[in-house]
């Protein structure tokens, strides 16, 4: 006769319930609680305890994985990446002794992928303070020695949304691939957090409408400060891939997000895009948005945009202290020597310090025109500007005063 354990662990589970409650139904209500309270007490500590051991026993079992990958494969791997010999995914099984017929587990794959990423790291800071590179034809051939582009798919398609965020992450650190197909699907999953991946690495590579999502208010509606970092990532990416990048400054007026406009503002002078600064300043003048002024008005700037300079000239006295200090350093960065006046106004008129200080240093600046300006303002400041003009004279006089 066969035993159904589980209903045997269940009649034995409810005697001693009830047996427990017989033995104390004569005892106060008080009584009565406090042993209810206790019991559960006895009960989570156990779950708890058995929690505890079991993640003691994984951890431990996922660091003696790791630690055999590190002592079989990390010395080959760095040795691999350094190589500027490209090395094909045959030879790089021989030489790190990986049997390719060996299966190995989910989890193993993981640690290996995590293993791999830690290396790459570790070759690119030690090799860009060389002033180098490192051969990622060879990292890439070491990923398909390990057959992990199939553990990729697999992972995207089939693993827990945790797992399916941090294959993505994977994917784009390691500078590898997935085919679309499988990325599709994830583009509109209802978790947020693998939704914004997917959006992210499809921005990363894909050649077909990858910034839509940016007019998508979704995408705003989610947005994190880390998208900003993200953002730039990618773009940065698909620049040195030679991939197409947008019409950025059109999110700069349309995105429905006020704090992703400053972004791609600052995004066009780091993407050297000075066809697009021509449509700046009228944003500048119609947004109330002051982090997004001051970027437009450091982009054209930098990007010596000089046929703004006189709108930003004249919209100087109407503008906030942050906005006013960004103009003042927009017009020292276009560099044309014909608004010293300009700035002698705005070092004169200024009732803050920090624009007041703001234009001093840019009269400091302003080629031979403007450092005699200068000397002329700091031959006539008081005691109570003095200061102003030491430290743009000298820049350290706060360390050597400590000192």
């Amino acid at each position: 006769m066969e035993i159904d354990y589980g209903t045997y662990a269940f009649k034995v589970v409810s005697y001693y319930f009830w047996y427990l409650c017989d033995l104390f139904v004569g005892f106060p209500l008080v009584i009565q609680i406090c042993i209810l309270i206790i019991m559960l007490s006895i009960c989570v500590g156990i779950y708890l305890l058995c929690q505890t051991i079991y993640l003691y026993r994984k951890k431990h079992k996922r660091r003696k994985i790791m630690d055999k990958f590190i002592e079989l494969y990390r010395d080959p791997m760095i040795e691999i990446g350094n190589d500027d010999v490209v090395h094909e995914p045959d030879e790089i099984a021989e030489m790190m002794n990986y049997d390719r017929r060996n299966q190995m587990s989910v989890t193993e794959k993981r640690l290996l992928v995590q293993m791999i990423a830690d290396t790459k790291t570790e070759i690119t800071d030690t090799r860009t303070d060389a002033g180098e590179t490192i051969n990622r034809t060879n990292f890439h051939n070491i990923i398909t020695a390990f057959g992990l582009k199939s553990f990729f798919e697999t992972e995207l398609q089939f693993s827990r949304i945790k797992y399916k965020v941090r294959a993505l992450t994977w994917v784009r650190f390691l500078e590898e691939s997935v085919p679309d197909a499988v990325v599709t699907p994830l583009l509109y999953s209802r978790n947020n957090d693998l939704r914004k991946a997917a959006q992210a690495y499809f921005m990363w590579n894909s050649a077909v409408e990858p910034f839509r999502f940016f007019d998508d208010g979704d995408y705003d509606r989610y947005y994190r400060d880390w998208d900003k970092i993200d953002i730039h990532s990618i773009l940065a990416n698909r620049r040195k891939a030679g991939l197409t990048i947008p019409n950025v400054s059109h999110w700069v007026k349309d995105s429905r997000n006020e704090k992703l406009k400053p972004l791609f503002a600052s995004e066009i002078r780091y993407l050297n895009k000075t066809e697009e600064c021509g449509e700046l300043f009228d944003t500048f003048i119609r947004t109330s948005n002051i982090d997004l002024k001051r970027e437009i008005a450091c982009t054209l700037g930098k990007m010596k945009h000089t046929d703004d300079e006189q709108n930003l000239v004249d919209a100087y006295k109407t503008q906030v202290e942050p906005v006013k200090v960004a103009i003042i350093n927009a017009i020292v960065d276009m560099g044309t020597g014909r608004q010293v006046r300009f700035l002698e106004q705005c070092y004169d008129e200024a009732g803050d310090y920090s624009v007041k200080f703001a234009a001093a240093t840019a009269l400091y600046n302003y080629g031979t025109a403007g450092r005699m300006a200068f000397d002329v303002k700091q031959r006539q400041a008081g005691a109570k500007y003095k200061w102003i003009f030491d430290h743009i004279n000298d820049p350290i006089i706060n360390r050597r005063n400590a000192v």
